[in-house]
């Protein structure tokens, strides 16, 4: 009997696995694709590379299965998608998807861009995760606090619903067929990206939690958390959505890709993504606007902005404007270069502004807000500091003492060793 061989597999960027082989690698490399189809439930086309260690571990086709042994490294790549025009000339045109809206009874032969536009419209149809509105337009909210677990298919929703039934009754616990599972992690993969495309382990944790907690009769037995396996695949299936988002050349994706990379790395590294509270960290275009109109937009903002009394035209063209200046600011430009083509950027309403756009938060609200909640320990610091800065405090202090009004009164210090600023602001 063939001793069982371990590999390693990349999935995607930030997503790895080790596979174990029990009986010695298949003879063709369709086997293994297969093979790893099957393991990592993974859907569509895919094609295999393997880390070729005669040319300094760079990444090869992997065309025959004798170039990997015991402990090699391969990579998952997905192909393109492809849509085939083969009917005849004279051939009737056929019925269309439900969900689609019907071809014109005559219409002049499509111009290439109509054409385009055609066939995205009939890939749209086949790719049902795709079609959530939420994957290609600005986000209005951040992570929630408690994730809300989304109806699913109409099936599932009626399995789901008995099996609950059954484990109250008997205590039985179910176990989903491939076609309900897979109902299940789409209908979690389109809740989660109406908020971000990447998430982090504990928010994977936090879905796969709130999936079992809804649906107790998914736990998993002999698991600690009742849902490791439900977060394993979720990880595989985001990832295997971002695939298709970045084929669909979504920014927020291609971003990352290899070929978007100044210096040639790993997948996995240099990954660009939002790490603190960014809710549209790249958002795509507008509809209907394409890099060149952005362009001319942000043209003609160098001449709207020296106009009088024209703040609120600007905020509009700045709104428009968003997503072509958030890809300029992740690509990392030099500071001096982007205040140059940006220069209605750094002022008090645009930088309050655009804090907004990317987090939907207010910042001049939270910043007060929070402020309030630090500053009577604020002043406990500020009364106990002695020395010159100390005497330089209590005199600045001392008004604030003897405020009785009803207004709301903010303190901002800012001090050093030989300096005291201070700012008043009433609300």
């Amino acid at each position: 009997m063939a001793a069982p061989v371990k590999l390693r597999v990349i999935l995607g960027e930030n997503e790895s696995a080790r596979l174990t082989l029990p009986n010695d690698i298949p003879e063709s490399v369709g086997d293994l694709i297969q093979y790893i189809k099957n393991k990592f439930e993974l859907e569509g086309d895919i094609r295999l590379q393997f880390m070729d260690q005669e040319f300094g571990n760079e990444f090869n086709n992997l065309t025959s299965t004798s170039l990997i042994e015991d402990k090699s490294t391969i990579e998952v790549l997905y192909q393109p998608f492809t849509i085939r025009l083969e009917a005849p000339l004279d051939a009737s045109p056929p019925s269309p998807h439900p969900s689609c809206p019907p071809p014109p009874s005559s219409s002049p032969i499509p111009s290439n861009s109509s054409l385009s536009t055609s066939l995205l419209s009939i890939a749209s149809c086949d790719t049902d995760i795709l079609s959530s509105p939420e994957s290609s337009i600005s986000r209005s909210s951040a992570w929630p606090l408690i994730f809300k677990v989304p109806h699913f298919s109409y099936d599932a929703e009626i399995q789901l619903d008995r099996a609950n039934v059954a484990l109250k009754d008997s205590g039985t616990l179910l176990d989903p067929g491939t076609k309900p599972k897979s109902s299940i992690l789409n209908g979690l993969i389109e809740e989660i990206v109406k908020y971000k495309v990447y998430l982090t382990d504990t928010e994977f944790s936090e879905v796969a939690e709130a999936l079992v907690t809804t649906h107790p009769c998914l736990k998993e037995p002999g698991s600690k958390t009742g849902f490791a396996g439900w977060k394993t695949s979720l990880k595989y299936k985001l990832g295997n959505y971002r695939t298709r988002l970045r084929q669909l050349g979504h920014p927020e994706v291609a971003v990352n890709a290899q070929s978007n990379k100044r210096v040639q790395c790993s997948p996995a590294s240099g990954v660009k993504k939002a790490r603190k509270a960014e809710v549209n960290f790249c958002p795509a275009l507008p509809p209907g606007e394409t890099m060149d109109s952005q362009e001319s937009k942000r043209v003609a903002l160098l001449s709207e902005m020296d106009k009088t009394n024209n703040e609120s035209h600007v905020t509009q063209l700045m709104d428009q404007n968003f997503s072509l200046r958030r890809q300029e600011v992740i690509q990392e430009p030099l500071i001096a270069e982007f205040k140059t083509r940006w220069p209605t950027l750094f002022s008090v309403r645009e930088v309050c502004a655009e804090f907004r756009r990317i987090t939907t938060v207010n910042l001049q609200s939270k910043f007060f807000s929070n402020l309030d909640a630090y500053s009577p320990n604020l002043m406990k610091a500020f009364s106990r500091k002695g020395g010159t800065v100390g005497r330089s405090l209590k005199k600045i202090m001392k008004p604030m003492t003897q405020v009785q009004c009803t207004m709301n009164v903010y303190l901002i210090l800012f001090f050093s060793a030989k300096k005291v600023c201070i700012v008043w602001m009433f609300s």
